[in-house]
């Protein structure tokens, strides 16, 4: 016997998008209410009742002095022409004067050139360039400074060739900071007992350490999202600090595994948010031997935070691997993970729920042609409520048919999709699709229904 339901499928096209780049992982518990002017668009769709291969999709809370500048700019080794992947340009500065390390110098530009040359972050090219001098006119033009190891973030501070004021203004406005050991020092907030930095990651302390030698890093589950890595590593360490963050919006990314510098637990990376732009400090050398590249290439892409507009494109097998990686993470978290890394790209939740639904429709048609990768910008209020049940095969078809023409047409994430059991929040979405995509990675097709629970 055969039911037909009918339902509505209104996607909330009156948001104004707010971009991700400042905010946090979690999900609100409580739903929002939609405030639109614009009367939303009413689709109607049908389903029916098949019941067999239904995957249940499990709970997910919806909850300065301007002379003697020495100011070289050299194109790192690889060129944008080499891949069409590479798309946007990320300028980086490197201080390379008075108590800076020569060998945390040249660390980060072998870093940058291996980091182009094996294509370490698809869509992203580095150029830099060193100066003895930090002001506002030797950093205009550039995404990002870099401040490397050195003598000590104290006399980073006291150094009459460095502008403390001039670089606070320049991330402010927008620029990204890296600081490496002295240069994290420098950065932080205050070094307890010592002195106050120049707070461009103002929500994180320093704690002052002597230990030279190698120690154990691990990575937090942001790390993971972030730097593509988990587990441990082994990692150079010359007295760089032990932080810890005091609130707002800091994210801990890695931390020490050991006892070598005395504060085993307390961050070893670290990123934060000043104005509008972003700082990383690292207590320890991924410059150094034993090397890093990857992490050094990401935490400037994170800490840089420039638009990409990458052509590149990845696979349905891709997609339901993502997806599988996707699922996991929140089953054992109960929240979206910041990014899923497919191609040593990091792909926003946002930009996943249209590959999810894009998949999603390619195995439905039989197509397996790969699909382009699109800048998503995210929901702005994401909500809904919504009782339990089954979506079938037809209505989480049209589901994905509309969520994929809104994201195409608005550029961006709706906050929820009205279904058959009620308004189904932006989290859920990319959990349901997630889950979808993750069963044809198992069994090379798709359920006749999910179920799905607040």
């Amino acid at each position: 016997m055969l039911l037909v339901l009918t339902l509505t499928l209104p996607l909330n096209a009156n948001l104004a998008f707010a971009a991700t780049g400042n905010q946090t992982n979690t999900i609100n518990s409580t739903p929002n209410t939609i405030q639109s002017t614009v009367q939303q668009k009413n689709i109607t769709l049908s389903n029916n009742t098949t019941t067999k291969n239904t995957i249940s999709t499990s709970q997910l809370n919806t909850s300065n002095k301007t002379s003697n500048t020495t100011n070289t700019t050299k194109l790192a080794a690889g060129s944008p022409a080499s891949t069409t992947t590479i798309t946007t340009t990320i300028k980086v500065l490197i201080y390379s004067g008075v108590y800076t390390a020569l060998s945390c110098v040249t660390g980060l530009e072998t870093a940058l050139n291996y980091a182009n040359t094996h294509n370490l972050t698809p869509g992203i090219h580095f150029t830099y360039a060193t100066s003895t001098v930090i002001n506002s006119a030797v950093l205009a033009g550039y995404n990002l400074l870099a401040m490397p190891g050195g003598d000590g973030g104290s006399l980073y501070l006291g150094s009459s060739s460095i502008n403390g004021a001039a670089i606070k203004n320049f991330v402010a406005n927008g620029g990204g900071y890296l600081g490496i050991c002295a240069g994290a020092y420098a950065g932080s907030n205050y070094v307890d007992g010592r002195y106050n930095g120049w707070g461009v990651a103002p929500d994180v302390n320093a704690k002052p350490v002597g230990y030279v030698g190698l120690l154990s890093m691990q990575f937090t589950s942001a790390g993971q999202q972030i730097l593509g890595r988990s587990g441990t590593i082994n990692i150079e360490h010359y007295n760089g600090p032990a932080m810890y963050v005091t609130g707002g919006k800091a994210i801990i990314m890695a931390t020490y595994a050991d006892s070598h510098t005395g504060y085993k637990g307390y961050a070893d990376i670290v990123g934060d948010y000043y104005g509008k732009g972003r700082s990383v400090l690292i207590g320890s050398h991924p410059e150094l031997s034993p090397q890093y590249p990857d992490i050094i290439a990401k935490l400037i892409v994170w800490a840089a935070n420039v638009p990409t507009k990458s052509t590149s494109t990845v696979t349905l097998s891709q997609i339901g691997t993502a997806a599988y990686s996707v699922k996991n993470y929140i089953n054992t978290y109960n929240k979206l993970p910041s990014y899923v890394t497919i191609n040593n790209q990091q792909i926003t939740m946002p930009q996943f729920l249209y590959l999810s639904t894009a998949g999603t429709l390619g195995v439905n048609s039989g197509s397996s042609a790969s699909i382009a990768i699109k800048n998503v910008n995210s929901a702005t209020n994401p909500s809904g409520t919504f009782k339990a049940g089954n979506i079938l095969k037809t209505e989480y078809i049209s589901l994905a048919q509309k969520i994929e023409s809104f994201i195409i047409t608005n550029g961006r994430a709706p906050n929820y999709a009205t279904t058959s059991l009620g308004q189904v929040p932006f989290s859920k979405l990319v959990y349901m699709f997630s889950n979808l995509m993750s069963y044809y990675h198992t069994y090379n097709k798709l359920p006749s229904s999910i179920s799905i629970a607040p």
